[in-house]
């Protein structure tokens, strides 16, 4: 009975010999061990395959898709402007082709403006990450 009334977490608990490696009073006595090294050469990430050295962002054009935006002198607030606008206006062009002729070659088309703009515009977003994660939390001093 008192297992039923048990929570289930869709979380797997921490590794707790890990965990009690690293208390305050461990770290501060230099007991901690220290963390795993950096990986090197090529890794695997849910199937996608990466290199150690490689950006943290990949650059559009190495995955095979179109830049719509310039990359000097870029203004982020008017591209992503000008990509919403697209993709709206992509959008209402979509519905209208659907409205007409729904198994038009235009469908498919357009899908793929629609898609390659959302990848753009996710990109320039993702371009600022690190950014935000340099101000937010500052290096140490040195």
């Amino acid at each position: 009975m008192a297992a039923a009334n048990e929570g289930v977490s869709p979380f797997p608990l921490p590794p707790i010999q890990y965990s009690k490696l690293y208390t305050d009073e461990n770290i501060a006595q230099g007991n901690a061990p220290e963390p795993p090294p950096p990986i090197e050469g090529s890794y695997s990430v849910f199937g996608a395959s990466f290199e150690s050295d490689e950006s943290i962002i990949r650059p559009l054009e190495v995955q095979g898709i179109t830049r719509l935006y310039p990359q000097r002198r870029l203004d982020r607030i008017s591209e992503l402007k000008k990509l919403n606008h697209s993709i709206l206006m992509n959008f209402l062009e979509l519905l209208d082709t659907l409205i007409q002729t729904s198994s038009s070659a235009k469908r498919d088309a357009k899908l793929e403006d629609i898609r390659v703009l959302f990848i753009n515009m996710h990109h320039l977003i993702n371009e600022l990450r690190p950014h935000q994660v340099y101000n937010s939390h500052p290096p140490p001093p040195i």
